[in-house]
């Protein structure tokens, strides 16, 4: 995912900051003004596997492929059973939402 955050400074900002947050198909979408990117991340405390986080991760990744955003933006999956489709990109392109892309 070439749109990822990774630098630590961002990814606290995000967290710290008095980032917008959204509720939507068990996620919770935080956006914030800062570092173009986007945060994928999934509980270990109810996903104890690896191999069931990573295909959560796997299935928002593919949610966002192809979308550059103008903003910092974390998803973090709250959901309890693994999902077999997540519909994040209806949300993030309604009205509301289209500051986060520039469109």
């Amino acid at each position: 995912m070439r749109n990822s955050l990774k630098n630590i400074k961002d990814i606290d900002m995000l967290f710290t900051s008095s980032a917008t947050n959204d509720f939507v198909d068990n996620c919770i979408i935080k956006t914030y003004n800062g570092t173009r990117g986007f945060l994928v991340t999934v509980s270990s405390k109810v996903f104890k596997k690896a191999v069931d986080r990573n295909r959560i991760k796997r299935l928002i990744r593919e949610e966002l492929k192809g979308l550059t955003p103008s903003k910092s933006i974390g998803i973090i999956y709250i959901g309890k059973e693994i999902p077999k489709k997540i519909n994040i990109r209806n949300h993030l392109f309604s009205k509301q939402k289209r500051l986060i892309f520039g469109i």
